[in-house]
């Protein structure tokens, strides 16, 4: 089976069945995912080793913690880390991902928001969003008329904690 750093350090697309929301489809007392527990760890390493971990393994349990929290009915506050590092490190070639998780319900949303970027991101993902918004139509529009607002909002506190 391997330790958790074996696990990151050989991490591949075929490797993601393991971190990946298995959800048996019940809710309250029944609820069960099976990879919860090694996703979990793994989420404990990336905590203390983020520069450690690729971009493709940070995206996927971003994905799987976004389909945990929408179907738990409760968050993990490492969504906010991995929404962080991936659009840091990743910025709109990861947006999509960051997108379709923030998408999954209301926790998922307010925890993935929850980030500090730096200026030049900001603006690089603002300026991204903006572009969907103008080309986009109907629910498109306003799916990315609600990242406009969040990267304009997240530009104005990264400005305000860089002015003395």
């Amino acid at each position: 089976m391997g330790s958790i750093q074996e696990f990151v350090q050989t991490y591949s697309p075929q490797s993601e069945a393991r971190i990946v929301f298995a959800w048996n489809g019940k809710h309250a007392a029944e609820f069960a995912d099976e990879n919860m527990v090694f996703r979990q760890s793994v989420c404990d390493y990336f905590e203390a080793n983020k520069e450690a971990i690729p971009l493709p393994l940070i995206a996927a349990l971003y994905n799987a913690e976004t389909l945990f929290a929408k179907e738990a009915w409760g968050v993990n506050s490492v969504v906010s880390e991995l929404a962080q590092e991936l659009l840091e490190r990743g910025g709109i070639n990861y947006i999509d991902a960051y997108i379709a998780g923030a998408a999954r319900g209301m926790d998922a949303y307010m925890e993935s928001g929850n980030i500090r970027l730096s200026q030049a991101r900001c603006r690089e993902l603002l300026a991204h969003c903006q572009t969907c918004v103008e080309n986009g139509s109907g629910s498109d529009k306003n799916r990315w008329g609600m990242f406009v607002a969040r990267f304009s909002h997240l530009l104005q506190v990264s400005q305000a904690q860089r002015t003395p």
